[in-house]
């Protein structure tokens, strides 16, 4: 498919990377003088002076248009392509405007909404009281999820192998973060205190992980919760305005006062401004400034002042590589979010797809196909370096737990975990068999 994103707001970027890794054809309409572009010169770039540009543009082609702007022309200009039978899809960034536009959708011409703060806000609130404070990422296709935890000094699981220990019969382990690094585990691995683990299983199996081994958050939405908010951006508005509708009790580290809410002026470092802070009078803490570099030191002040569950949020998905090994909380990105609806209603389920993750491993869903080099071959069979692990397998709307002997087959809708230095190991999920291409090669 042809896509047009015009505008360069968060998530423009992550968008357009990730359609061209799957194989889309990607160009920016970029209004001159709205913003900095060097980080867009890896895309095609048309510029343009205002709206009006594009009424005389009679050859304007493309599968789909995706709106990652703020300026007041956008509206307009949606209706304008929606009336060239081009789907649109706008991404609304400013409280409240998401849901005004979700209810008038067919007055401005727009197919399908994203609500950037909305989706930060609902994602925080599931972390805390769904995930229990453990960040897990669900695969609905396999019925599937990707937990994410640090082991402490847990006796269970503190120097012994991985062989040995029981719940990595039902678990995959994946990857595990020491002192900074990422460690591709095997069965001989020895765990250490303070390793964060990241695993994947069935939800049944997380479940029960989760009972008994993982000391959870008791957090009820029939109690009253309260939570320290760092920051005064879109992104923190929106979580203090999703947390203060379900009854729980916000207080903001700001400069600006919102409606009904506690703030504490930011008129010092916060490492000060928690010390004068009873800090265990919350529940959680949630670092979401306009400023990923002053989460970041928010949300490493925090834990360092004994607040255990912390929720640090990103506005460039860049930094989430570098977060990934320091911070133990929650990390989550608005950007990350938006693509990833953004890619699901453009495509549905491909049979190649890059799935946006919070964290430092690549993971794809690919659909085998017959002529592939996997096809009817073993996992161990096939040899896959360290750093690329099949997670799980979709066959005919069964879950499998992939192991050494789980023979793959076409058809088969797999989970792909990999490190980016064994990229090189996916052609063998997607090329064709040598006797096939040979055949091909010979009828030309």
């Amino acid at each position: 498919m042809h896509i047009t994103i015009i505008g360069t707001e968060p998530g423009s970027r992550l968008l357009a990377q990730t359609l061209e890794r799957e194989g889309h054809d990607v160009e920016f309409r970029i209004e001159r003088g709205a913003g900095r572009f060097d980080e867009y010169r890896e895309f095609p770039v048309e510029f343009f002076d205002d709206v009006r540009d594009f009424l005389d543009d009679d050859e304007f082609k493309t599968d789909a248009v995706v709106f990652c702007d703020r300026t007041p022309g956008a509206l307009a200009l949606a209706g304008h392509i929606s009336a060239m039978n081009v789907p649109v899809h706008f991404v609304a960034y400013d409280p409240g405007l998401g849901e005004l536009l979700e209810r008038e959708k067919e007055r401005f011409g727009i197919d399908y909404v994203y609500d950037y703060g909305k989706y930060l806000a609902e994602r925080v609130h599931r972390f805390f009281y769904a995930e229990e404070g453990m960040q897990t990422e669900v695969f609905e296709n396999f019925g599937f999820a990707l937990i994410k935890w640090d082991i402490g000094d847990h006796p269970g699981f503190v120097g012994r192998r991985v062989r040995d220990i029981g719940p990595f019969e039902d678990l995959v382990l994946v990857v595990i973060r020491r002192d900074g690094r990422i460690i591709v585990p095997d069965g001989n691995t020895v765990l250490e205190a303070n390793d964060v683990l990241r695993m994947i299983g069935s939800m049944d199996a997380i479940r029960r992980f989760r009972r008994r081994h993982v000391r959870v958050l008791l957090f009820d939405e029939e109690d009253t919760q309260k939570f320290l908010i760092y920051g005064d951006s879109r992104g923190a508005a929106c979580i203090e305005s999703f947390l203060s509708d379900r009854n729980v009790d916000t207080v903001t580290i700001g400069n600006v006062k919102r409606r009904g809410s506690v703030t504490i002026p930011k008129n010092k470092p916060i490492m000060d401004i928690l010390e004068n802070v009873d800090v265990e009078s919350f529940d959680g803490f949630i670092a979401a400034s306009s400023s990923d570099a002053n989460n970041f030191l928010a949300a490493t002040a925090a834990r360092n002042a004994h607040m255990e569950n912390v929720a640090l949020c990103l506005r460039d998905e860049r930094f989430m590589g570098i977060v990934d090994v320091s911070h133990n909380g929650g990390i989550f990105s608005g950007e990350l979010l938006v693509s990833q609806r953004i890619k699901h209603n453009l495509f549905g389920h491909p049979d190649i797809s890059l799935h946006l993750f919070p964290g430092n491993l690549d993971i794809y869903e690919i659909v085998l196909k017959d002529d592939a080099f996997a096809c009817d071959k073993t996992i161990e069979e096939l040899n896959l370096s360290v750093g690329f692990l099949i997670g799980g397998i979709d066959r005919g709307g069964e879950s499998i737990l992939a192991k050494g002997k789980t023979v793959l087959k076409a058809g088969d809708r797999l989970i792909l975990f990999l490190l980016p230095e064994s990229a090189g190991d996916l052609h063998l999920f997607v090329r064709r068999k040598p006797k096939r291409f040979l055949t091909e090669l010979f009828s030309l």
